[in-house]
């Protein structure tokens, strides 16, 4: 579909980081041109007078079948949350669950303005790629391998990852297969060194949890004499296509090694806060030593939403409060780290409101009390803005909401169907 946005503010995120009143013309998938008065003959035109559009979200790290669980098992360390009540309920997980777990995420991702997320789950892949492609959004989606779990062994968990992502064959389409194992204390430096070198094999981005919690790390540090950064690294792991989730205690030594192999960090401060993790990622000493810091929600279990708007406000306050500096990280860079950095560290050429980029877009209504006045767009897309602005979502050059309204699904029919899945799933 070819479509004409017109008379918007457009946030561009360009290089230049342009914010201007204009036009955006998307041809396909792509964005062809931006600028002012264009009149090219479309098949849709918008008049966006009184609307900002902005790139869309990116959600660098999730497990979205854990809508599933929103609510469950509440006021858990995060460790005994794993063993005693997710792991176990997720065993019970059929195949139509996982489905409709999905499009319970994928909905409250649109109508959160998050346009392409960083899946990575223990199973059920192919359920969640059919919610992918039956739900508009874009996904990177890799199975959550373990092999120092009873039941998991490192050659079966090679097998699943491989015959899935062998499953998925066209990397041009809105859904991509990445390489996840777990965690390092989950995972046995075979698995992880074989699943590192599989991902470079296949040009594929690699997604592993690291530095959640203080157990983690002085368990790592005990059974291997490294610091989980350190350990990584000696696996060859840390590079530009890895994607850290967490990375909440680290050290100075390890945020150096971070920059110095421009690793991505993906910052899930809710979920952090919630299971009382007790620290804070170093995000603004990560951006400065040089590595590609991006925000995620983590599921909707540990975080019980998957909105990244409430993520970017957080991850700033928290930022800023934590060093006692309201300088520390400045209102670009966070919205870069919820875009640019994001499409960087998953692959994508999206981010961005530029010519040849991938239309994934979002649009707001500026004329809402909470976003006005309007002397900053950016402050107000950062600290003011919330959900009920979002009207029109475009993903992939269509709109998969339009007018507050989801047009890619029957959105009463998932709701419908997840209150009952969810309610059979607990009590089986």
């Amino acid at each position: 579909m070819d479509i004409l946005l017109k008379n918007a503010v457009i946030v561009t995120q360009n290089n230049a980081r342009e914010i201007f009143n204009g036009d955006i013309f998307i041809n396909g998938n792509k964005i062809e041109r931006i600028g002012k008065d264009l009149n090219e003959k479309v098949e849709e035109k918008m008049n966006c007078k009184g609307k900002l559009i902005f790139p869309g979200l990116i959600n660098t790290h999730t497990h979205i079948v854990m809508t599933l669980f929103r609510g469950y098992a509440e006021g858990m360390q995060l460790h005994e949350w794993l063993a005693q009540k997710i792991w176990p309920a997720e065993a019970k997980l059929k195949s139509d669950d996982i489905y409709y777990g999905a499009m319970l995420g994928i909905a409250e991702m649109i109508q959160s303005g998050t346009t392409s997320f960083n899946e990575m789950y223990p199973f059920g892949l192919e359920k969640i790629a059919e919610a992918v492609k039956d739900g508009g959004i874009r996904a990177s989606i890799g199975l959550g391998m373990l092999d120092k779990v009873p039941g998991h062994s490192t050659k079966d968990e090679l097998k699943t990852n491989n015959a899935f992502i062998f499953s998925i064959k066209n990397n041009k389409s809105r859904v991509k297969a990445s390489v996840c194992c777990h965690a390092p204390y989950t995972c046995s430096s075979e698995l992880i060194l074989k699943s590192k070198e599989y991902a470079n094999k296949k040009n594929l981005q690699f997604h592993i949890h690291a530095s959640e919690t203080r157990k983690e790390v002085f368990d790592i540090l005990k059974e291997k004499g490294k610091r989980p950064f350190e350990y990584l690294n000696s696996l060859k792991v840390l590079d530009e296509k890895t994607v850290l989730a967490h990375s909440v205690y680290v050290s100075k030594r390890e945020i150096a090694l971070a920059g110095k192999t421009k690793v991505n960090i993906s910052h899930n401060p809710i979920s952090n806060m919630k299971l009382a993790g007790g620290g804070v990622c170093p995000i603004s000493e990560f951006a400065r030593a040089g590595a590609n810091v991006t925000l995620g929600t983590d599921g909707a279990a540990s975080n019980n939403s998957l909105n990244m708007i409430e993520t970017i406000k957080i991850a700033t306050i928290l930022q800023k409060n934590q060093y006692w500096d309201p300088r520390i990280i400045s209102n670009q860079q966070i919205l870069d780290f919820a875009t640019i950095n994001g499409a960087r560290a998953l692959g994508i050429n999206a981010g961005s409101i530029a010519q040849g980029k991938l239309a994934d877009l979002v649009i707001i209504d500026l004329n809402s009390p909470n976003m006005v006045p309007c002397h900053d767009a950016i402050a107000n897309l950062i600290y003011a803005m919330n959900p009920s602005n979002i009207s029109d979502v475009i993903v992939d050059g269509n709109f998969v909401m339009k007018e507050r309204a989801i047009i890619a699904f029957d959105e009463e029919k998932i709701l419908e169907k997840v209150s009952e899945v969810a309610k059979n799933v607990v009590s089986r």
